[in-house]
């Protein structure tokens, strides 16, 4: 996710829940938790951005050095797929705690 965000990504979901900047993600055994829901592998991760640039950009992050060792080394693998059109949902915890008229 930190180098989807590093490569451009505007917005990320993983399995389906929007990951955002107040976004919890923590390793639990076997699996990841994001915000204290356990997801299950296999891990799907979706981010709008440049479709032109974000898998060569992600690709010279140090999370797209991680999973080039972990393919090399211990034959782990993900696939990147691009797509013309991409909605992903909003974050349901994010709420407005200020605001003000200018």
């Amino acid at each position: 996710v930190n180098g989807a965000w590093q490569a451009g990504a505007e917005s990320i979901t993983i399995n389906g829940y929007r990951v955002t900047a107040r976004t919890a993600i923590r390793s639990a055994g076997s699996a990841i938790t994001v915000d204290y829901r356990s997801l299950l592998r296999p891990y799907r991760i979706e981010a709008i951005g440049d479709p032109r640039t974000l898998p060569a950009r992600f690709a010279n992050t140090p999370g797209g050095a991680w999973w080039a060792d972990a393919k090399n080394n211990y034959g782990l693998s993900y696939d990147v797929t691009t797509s013309s059109s991409l909605t992903l949902p909003a974050d349901p915890g994010l709420t407005v705690t200020t605001a003000r008229k200018s």
